[in-house]
């Protein structure tokens, strides 16, 4: 009789005792009874495979232990030729494997809004999730809360058993993706194909049109021969290298700097030929309001923010399109020296702006204060005719203790100061 040993922990005891053959055969002994057990790697499919359909008894966890109820589960199988189980049906939901499509190894059993299901030959345990294995109930014979522990460490040790077929099957799809990428290139794409004509086409803006809002458009290429390439219809905008002069106009939108000719040119080149070159203006109108929030951070348990103080300045322009009047506005934040925003907007719209002090907290029963609301200055031009502003630079409110002596104080309300004078920024 073969015995295998333990050498490592043979080794330990033997460091310690005489070396004789009694002492030899117990270390062993002892070495081969002290592997830990663990879970065998079977997949689940198999595991269920001895299950049939029918009705089963359930139990649903009360506490710390699961209670028999008086409906019943019902369980509908579908097992491949090897008679493994493929799906099931519990009550009214489709359960399949984990990695059902990628990986013929299943660790549990899952549907789109049940909970996770792990097979015994006798009893299925419901779970949440393979990082919440609390048990919530059981199917079949009655079960263990304290399999979660089994439960958990077959869901650990099981991944291995998958990664080789996960690996095969995300290469597999990379390399069709790569096939249908190419595929739609050689149907859609400009390269390797001569363009007679390139157009900035579909441009529509919205009905309200300034800074902070953006526009769409497609770019059409006709081929020599006759056939049409369009981004509304296939075609690759990356094929096509695109800039917008005129304003800053980034991630989609006009940002929050002056737009020279009241304009965005925007030019559209051909990556594979330079010669192939299309530009279109799209006209800012200006006709919506525009809003900013500095109001500063209030805490809940303890005293809120105060904001920065504001300084707004206007000037009178007339639109270099189309000479509706406009009014160009310089937002800096005086507490930090830095401009935040430049743009125009119509005399017509209005600006919205708040700078309103944070909110205090409660903290051990005592209220904390409320942060102090910004300054606001606003420097008008003699040009200035009108100006809409929405604004608010209140105090931010006091946080309440356990009894109104404990209250916090509300923040001071921020200055609001009008000035007129000549206001001079490049536009």
């Amino acid at each position: 009789m073969k015995i295998k040993i333990n050498v490592t922990l043979l080794l330990c005891i033997l460091a310690f005792q005489p070396l004789n053959a009694r002492t030899f055969f117990r270390a062993a002994i002892f070495a081969k009874s002290s592997v830990a057990a663990t879970t065998a790697l079977v997949s689940q499919s198999v595991t269920a495979s001895t299950w049939l359909d029918g009705e089963y008894a359930f139990f649903k966890r009360q506490g710390d232990i699961l209670v028999k109820q008086t409906e019943k589960r019902k369980l509908t199988f579908t097992k491949n030729e090897k008679g493994e189980v493929i799906e099931f049906t519990l009550d009214d939901l489709t359960y399949r494997g984990d990695e059902s499509g990628k990986s013929e190894f299943v660790r549990y059993f899952q549907s789109d809004n049940g909970y996770c299901l792990y097979f015994t030959p006798k009893t299925i345990y419901q779970f949440e999730s393979p990082g919440s294995t609390t048990i919530k109930g059981s199917i079949g014979a009655k079960g263990n809360i304290a399999a979660r522990t089994t439960i958990e460490t077959f869901l650990t040790e099981s991944v291995v058993m998958q990664e080789e077929d996960i690996k095969k099957y995300n290469e597999k799809m990379a390399e069709e993706a790569r096939l249908a990428q190419l595929e739609k290139e050689k149907k859609f794409s400009i390269k390797d194909k001569e363009v007679s004509k390139l157009e900035i086409v579909n441009i529509v803006i919205p009905e309200k049109f300034g800074h902070y809002v953006g526009f769409t458009y497609d770019i059409k290429a006709t081929l020599k021969d006759g056939s049409v390439l369009s981004t509304d219809n296939g075609g690759f905008r990356s094929d096509y290298e695109i800039t917008y002069v005129g304003g800053e106009y980034t991630d989609g939108k006009i940002q929050g700097t002056f737009i020279k000719d009241d304009k965005i040119t925007i030019t559209v080149v051909s990556k594979f030929n330079p010669a192939d070159k299309v530009t279109a203006d799209v006209v800012v109108l200006y006709n919506q309001d525009i809003s900013f929030n500095y109001t500063a951070t209030g805490w809940s348990r303890s005293a809120g923010e105060s904001a920065n103080n504001f300084k707004i300045e206007v000037k009178q322009v007339k639109h270099k399109v189309n000479g509706t009047l406009l009014n160009a506005v310089r937002i800096t934040n005086v507490t930090t020296g830095t401009v935040v925003a430049q743009f125009k907007i119509g005399v017509d719209q209005t600006l919205h702006f708040y700078c309103n002090g944070g909110y205090g907290g409660s903290d051990d029963g005592y209220g904390k204060d409320g942060g102090n609301g910004g300054n606001l200055t606003v420097i008008k031009d003699p040009s200035v005719k009108t100006f809409n502003l929405d604004y608010s630079n209140r105090g931010g409110k006091a946080g309440k203790g356990t009894t109104s002596s404990y209250d916090g104080r509300a923040g001071r309300d921020g200055e609001y100061i009008q000035e007129s004078a000549a206001v001079t920024f490049p536009l």
